[in-house]
């Protein structure tokens, strides 16, 4: 019978606990640099029918996009530490609405990968961007 010392350790994404926060900060940090890739080619993709968009990053925790079409820039910013990224909306000129901002939720799965929440409800890659970008890029037009 084997002692409890010749077993080995148990990975902690299978046996129940915790992963370790510097496991969750490393996982965090390659979702949310996946996340600017994303937001940068979706901002590239607009510009190639529309130009006006702009996406840049300022440090290593915080990316902007701006439209100057639609007369709005968003500010997200990572959080590692509290599990998430909050993002919010500013107006480039005064005659512009400013839609809500919000908050999103990051979690670690089983398998150590972090995924975006909103709501409790997890959102896909395409389901993020969606959230932060369609006020940017495609805004509502004002109702006659």
């Amino acid at each position: 019978m084997a002692s409890t010392r010749d077993r080995s350790p148990q990975d902690p994404h299978t046996s129940g606990q915790e992963p370790a926060p510097e496991d969750f900060t490393v996982a965090a940090a390659e979702r949310w640099r996946k996340l600017g890739t994303e937001l940068q080619a979706d901002v590239a993709e607009f510009n190639s029918r529309q130009p006006g968009a702009d996406f840049g990053q300022s440090g290593e925790n915080a990316f902007r996009v701006t439209n100057i079409n639609a007369g709005l820039e968003l500010l997200l910013t990572a959080d590692f530490d509290n599990h998430t990224v909050r993002y919010g909306y500013s107006a480039l000129n005064r005659h512009v609405s400013i839609p809500e901002g919000g908050m999103l939720s990051m979690r670690q799965s089983n398998t150590g990968s972090v995924e975006f929440y909103s709501a409790d409800e997890r959102l896909t890659s395409e389901e993020t961007r969606q959230v932060l970008l369609e006020p940017m890029l495609f805004p509502e037009k004002p109702r006659s």
